[in-house]
Order: structure tokens, then sequence, then C-alpha cells
């Protein structure tokens, strides 16, 4: 009996670590980033950086990279569609030429990588009916009929954010981060730009303003 209450005990409290974790999610949360090894703080001070939104629709292109060219500091950024039209998008040895002879030393490049909707169930009631059987059997019973919770359809999307080195032609650091939702773009780079300079203090790639 004991064995079956500390299970039951441990599956509740994993349970409700999962909702913890679920409940306290953020938008724009880098869930992956890769530094290369030879790179330091110095590999990220470019004299000027282009800035690529990889994504199908141009207006939505020039958009994201506008905001994230304000948002970059220190350094001149320019957005890639005031350096490489539309018909040359899919050259790159065509931009790399042109980047090279505006003198660029740095490329910043977001993709979209996927798109996901995805289909949760909210009961609305808290897990507390797993401490007793007639907890447990009455929230199931009711469950049968009346389930009093909602459903909502979340989208999901994930890009990719790349920073290269021009002048030796490498990855210096990439991340992967994860939207919910985004349903404003100047708000949802503002927090993936804030969420990649947080991760590239902690990747050690750069240094926290001193307030």
């Amino acid at each position: 009996m004991s064995s079956i209450k500390s299970a039951s005990i441990k599956i509740f409290i994993l349970m409700f670590s999962v909702l913890l974790v679920l409940g306290c999610s953020q938008s724009n949360k880098v869930f992956d980033s890769w530094t290369n090894p030879d790179a330091t703080k110095e590999s990220l001070k470019f004299k000027k950086v282009s800035v690529f939104a990889l994504v199908m629709k141009t207006a939505t292109r020039k958009a994201i990279e506008e905001q994230i060219s304000a948002r970059l500091v220190n350094t001149i950024a320019v957005p890639s569609y005031k350096v490489v039209n539309d018909d040359d998008i899919g050259k790159p040895d065509l931009i790399k030429s042109k980047l090279a002879e505006q003198g660029f030393d740095g490329a910043l490049v977001l993709r979209l990588v996927d798109v996901e909707n995805r289909e949760s169930y909210t009961s609305g009631v808290y897990p507390s009916y797993y401490y007793s059987f007639g907890g447990y059997y009455a929230y199931s019973f009711g469950y049968m009929y009346d389930v009093g919770g909602t459903y909502r359809t979340d989208q999901i999307v994930t890009v990719e954010v790349n920073i290269f080195s021009l002048t030796k032609d490498q990855l210096v650091w990439s991340g992967s981060v994860m939207s919910m939702n985004p349903n404003n773009i100047e708000e949802t780079i503002t927090e993936l730009s804030e969420n990649v300079k947080e991760q590239l203090i902690r990747d050690g790639l750069l240094e926290r303003e001193i307030q």
C-alpha cells in the first residue's frame, strides 16, 4: 500500500511539475545555441553588419530586417533588402560579392524553420483530485459528461538566428528561438532580440551592459 501511495505521489509531483513548466514558458525563448569554439568577444565586434530575414513575404522580410537592424548597437547594421534586390536574393555568390564590395564584415541571418499549429485542452481544475479515490472518481465521472474546459490552438513558430564573420567566412554563433502566437512583428522581434542578446551573454560572446 505504501509503495502505491508513494508512486501516486510521484506521479502527482511529475504532473504538477509539467504544468508549472508549461505555465511558465515564455515566447521567443532560445532553446538551443551553438558557439564556434574559436569565437571570442572580439568575434562579434563587427564594423558593418548586413541583416537577412529569410521569409517568403517581402513586406515581412523588410519589417523584420528593419526591426533587428535598429536593435544592433555599436555597429552599422543594414537591412539586406537595401543591399540585395528581390531578383538576387537567391544568388549567394552575387550576395557575397556585393557585401564585400560595400565593406560588410558581419552578417546576421534569421531563417523561418517551422510553423506548427498545436491544439491543447485546459480543464480549469487543479490536479488535487489525484489525492483521493473519491476526488479522482468524481472528477473522471464528471469529465465524461461535462468537460467544463476549453480547447485552444496555439501557433508555434521556430526561427534560427545565425551570426557569420564575413572576413573569415565562418559561423560564429547559432541559436534556435521558439515563439508562441506572434501577432505583432515589432513586439516579437523586440523579445527575440533581447533573448538572443541574453543568450550571447550567457555564451560568453557579449558583456552585460552596466546600468
